[in-house]
């Protein structure tokens, strides 16, 4: 029996390739996704935990105020210097980014902006606009609801729908509910009706990216409901 090339010593070597995912053909796995239109389980994972460190800044806002602008405009900036590199840099520099974070960059993302130049601008936005309790929660909704729903809809998610699952979505609205009852200065069933507003704008949002629809739509209608006397009557 001959040998196979490369392989003397009878094992195969499995190799992490840059961007996370085989040439081969797609397979459920930490490494790989089951479609090349998302990312690897394990990139889900860095991503969200990354996605999740993004809670600070409604933290920071609501017991520092507005001098969290400054640490936002200043990361925003450097995000669109990071994107700018990965679509017009030189090689070298692509290679790089890529290195270090191409394992979570989602396949349309690689020649859009990624989510978290999206949630910078979505959270500078809303806290310029909202008042303070509504731009806490809608920041809030994005940062947890989007990471238990992602990793809650990889791993269990079976009723499917679009790119989605009910699993998913589900999970969204639990985690922006319990987060929204921990803001204060909102009534009960206003925070509710956000949460239920965010989930359904993260479920049905297509071409725009969720860190911007979700905060600023969810932002939007709390800010309407708490604005008008009489369905804040109703709600209250």
């Amino acid at each position: 029996m001959k040998k196979r090339p490369g392989n003397n010593k009878g094992t195969d070597k499995v190799i992490l390739p840059i961007n996370g995912r085989p040439n081969g053909p797609p397979a459920e796995s930490v490494f790989s996704s089951d479609t090349q239109e998302d990312i690897a389980m394990l990139g889900e994972v860095f991503r969200k935990l990354t996605h999740l460190g993004a809670i600070s800044i409604p933290v920071v806002y609501f017991f520092f105020g507005e001098i969290i602008l400054y640490f936002l405009v200043g990361g925003l900036v450097f995000s669109i210097v990071v994107d700018m590199i990965r679509f017009y840099g030189g090689e070298k520099s692509k290679t790089f980014i890529t290195r270090y974070l191409g394992i979570m960059i989602r396949p349309r993302e690689k020649k859009d902006f990624t989510g978290a130049t999206y949630i910078l601008a979505s959270s500078i936005i809303a806290i310029l606009i909202f008042d303070k309790p509504v731009a806490v929660a809608c920041i809030a909704f994005i940062v947890v609801g989007d990471t238990a729903g992602a990793i809650i809809g990889r791993i269990w998610g079976k009723v499917k729908y679009r790119s989605k699952s009910l699993e998913g979505s589900v999970s969204f609205f639990i985690a922006c509910t319990i987060v929204a009852l921990l803001v204060p200065g909102i009534p009960f069933w206003v925070k509710i009706a956000g949460a239920f507003i965010a989930t359904i704008t993260e479920a049905f949002t297509v071409k725009i990216d969720d860190n911007l629809t979700v905060p600023l739509i969810s932002g939007v209608v709390m800010q309407f409901i708490t604005n008008q006397p009489v369905i804040l009557a109703y709600f209250s």
